[in-house]
């Protein structure tokens, strides 16, 4: 009897674990390698972004992962930095070229 509780007890752990860990993958689908390259892209094209079409030159003080369900926006946060009060925000869309769709000023 102590046996096949045991067997059953490791069954359900060893399926538990699976679950978590794919739950885990889903929700981090990238390696902290790349995802630190996607915000350092992401965080480039914000700043290249505000340079060339508003005339801004900022300092990025936040680059994360959007929570959005399609999972290819990273949000862009920072200031204008001749002032630090004027704070900025883009979005980029990490899956098309890096692409800024909405930004703050």
């Amino acid at each position: 009897m102590k046996k096949i509780l045991l067997i059953t007890l490791l069954v359900v752990l060893g399926l538990g674990s699976c679950t978590i860990y794919q739950i885990y993958k889903a929700t981090h689908p990238y390696s902290e390698k790349e995802e630190k390259e996607i915000k350092e892209k992401a965080s480039k094209a914000a700043i290249e972004y505000f340079k060339e079409r508003k005339n801004l030159d900022i300092v990025v003080t936040r680059v994360e992962f959007s929570n959005d369900i399609s999972g290819s926006w990273i949000d862009v946060d920072g200031y204008v930095s001749e002032d630090k009060k004027k704070e900025v925000s883009a979005s980029v869309d990490y899956k098309n070229d890096y692409k800024v769709t909405s930004l703050s000023y």
